[in-house]
């Protein structure tokens, strides 16, 4: 039986598990590479001797665009299939457009279509390399009274024109041919000196500078090198496309003023939607993703137990429970954001040292945070005017991001800074953790935006995004340094107490 040289691109490790669980029943062989992150993506593209690609759409660290673009850059021919629940119709139209080779649902009940997809690839791939070693680059020219028709010999002379080509070349009924002059035909010939073989063509657009009195002209120019008589000649078609031209490029500019004046009248609300299709998109793709791999496994413990094979019960049962866990503090931490919108947060007079230690008070049984080393700058501290519940969970969450995104085997080391600028405070928690790139730095205070894997680093993504908007909600703002590698800080600005009446 033959191997299925399988390229699986997905950073979650359960869609990946059901995905080749279909992929082994129907192929029984499958030599598969899986991928989830850019380091094993940069790896497999150095890679050969793959037979298909599946892919996710929406990943952490990349899209299945940019995979569709780069695999197919690697290797023009090898089928790529997006196998996701995220993307949507025009997305899958574009992935289409860029050489995508199927799109498959990622849902319980269309796992068992990835196979088919996978085979109708392969099949359509040794179909397609057959035609293109048998298939030539011929394009019939359409012959219409409004376009010029002409034919060269192989070594440039023109042989005939019809009446429209003629006025084209500004040439009577009565001049010769064979001894014409026009930029077109030089075109034409430096296009016909590249056609090797019959059926070969090329195409060109040819502008034409303006004369006095008039203005650029624009000719869609098509040649074909062609069998007469025994003999090879190039046969031509050109359109005048100068009025199209003209007019196209008034109607561009006409909506590039539009979309202006549209755009300074319609800015705020523009990102106020874009705001709140982003939210519901997260919500929808993170909220939907464990519970659509939920259904997965227990589809798999179905058709398990009816089957009668148990070796994978017990796991399957441990995932699911962990899968429910993850569901309910995602929920949790959501309601919880939500609800900052929502709720009245009355601000009161907080001393720092006491919301620190109540924060610390709250990850007493964390244990990445029992491990850190909490060092404590700037005292005394200021009070700052701040709703003091929502203050000490803003300190919990940073403080618990802090002592858990180290590396491996690095003990946290987590440092605390006040200090008074004015009618501000300033309040910096640094670490000595993993750092972030400046390019995912303004995504971070997202919902459910998260930069690691599950498996590294657990978490539901909305930490730094409450953090975002409950100290926006307080009159403040948050920013973050970082480096990768390095650790990162961040500061939130709040108002210090007597400078809001």
């Amino acid at each position: 039986m033959t191997t299925l040289r399988l390229l699986l691109l997905d950073d979650n490790p359960d869609d990946r598990a059901l995905a080749l669980r279909e992929l082994h029943r129907q192929f029984g062989h499958v030599d598969a590479t899986e991928v989830n992150d850019r380091a094993g993506f940069e790896s497999a593209l150095e890679a050969a001797g793959f037979d298909v690609v599946v892919t996710d759409y929406q990943m952490q660290w990349t899209t299945g665009m940019e995979v569709l673009e780069r695999v197919k850059t690697r290797w023009p021919r090898l089928p790529v299939i997006m196998f996701t629940a995220t993307a949507t119709q025009e997305i899958a139209v574009e992935a289409m457009k860029a050489g995508l080779d199927d799109y498959v649902l990622k849902s319980p009940r269309h796992y068992v279509r990835l196979p088919v997809a996978v085979r109708a690839c392969l099949d359509h791939n040794q179909i397609r390399l057959r035609a293109v070693r048998s298939e030539t680059r011929l394009q019939a020219l359409l012959d219409h009274a409004r376009m010029g028709v002409f034919r060269l010999s192989t070594d440039g002379v023109l042989l005939d024109a019809n009446r429209a080509l003629r006025t084209m070349l500004a040439l009577d009924a009565t001049a010769a041919l064979d001894t014409a002059s026009h930029p077109l035909l030089d075109a034409a010939r430096e296009l016909a000196s590249g056609l090797d073989s019959r059926g070969d063509t090329a195409e060109r657009e040819v502008v034409v500078p303006a004369c006095a009195g008039s203005d650029d002209a624009y000719y869609t120019l098509r040649v074909v090198r062609v069998a007469v008589d025994g003999d090879d000649a190039i046969d031509g078609l050109v359109d005048d496309t100068s009025s199209l031209r003209r007019a196209d490029l008034a109607l561009h500019a006409l909506n590039r003023d539009l979309e202006h004046r549209v755009e300074s009248r319609t800015q705020a609300l523009r990102e106020a939607n874009e705001s709140l299709e982003a939210f519901a998109y997260s919500v929808s793709h993170d909220l939907r993703e464990p519970v659509r791999t939920l259904q997965g496994y227990a589809r798999a413990l179905q058709e398990d137990f009816a089957s009668g094979r148990l070796d994978d019960a017990l796991q399957f049962v441990r995932r699911i429970d962990d899968i429910a866990a993850r569901v309910d503090g995602m929920v949790g931490d959501l309601l919880e954001y939500s609800l900052l919108s929502l709720v009245a947060l009355p601000p009161d007079s907080v001393d720092l040292d006491v919301a620190v230690d109540e924060a610390c008070g709250h990850l007493a049984y964390d244990p990445a945070f029992r491990t850190a080393r909490l060092l404590r700058h700037g005292a005394p501290w200021p009070a700052v005017h701040a709703h003091p519940g929502t203050l000490v969970q803003v300190l919990v969450n940073l403080l618990s991001n802090a002592a858990k995104f180290v590396a491996p085997g690095v003990a946290p080391e987590i440092t605390v800074n006040v200090r008074q600028v004015h009618d501000r405070v300033r309040v910096s928690v640094g670490d000595n953790g993993i750092g972030i790139a400046a390019k995912d730095q303004p995504r971070i205070f997202e919902v459910f935006q998260r930069l690691h894997g599950q498996e590294r680093y657990p978490g539901t993504g909305i930490g730094l995004a409450l953090v975002h908007k409950a100290v926006e909600r307080m009159g403040g703002h948050v920013e973050v340094e970082s480096e990768p590698g390095e650790g990162a800080c961040f500061t939130l600005d709040l108002p210090a107490v007597g400078s809001v009446t």
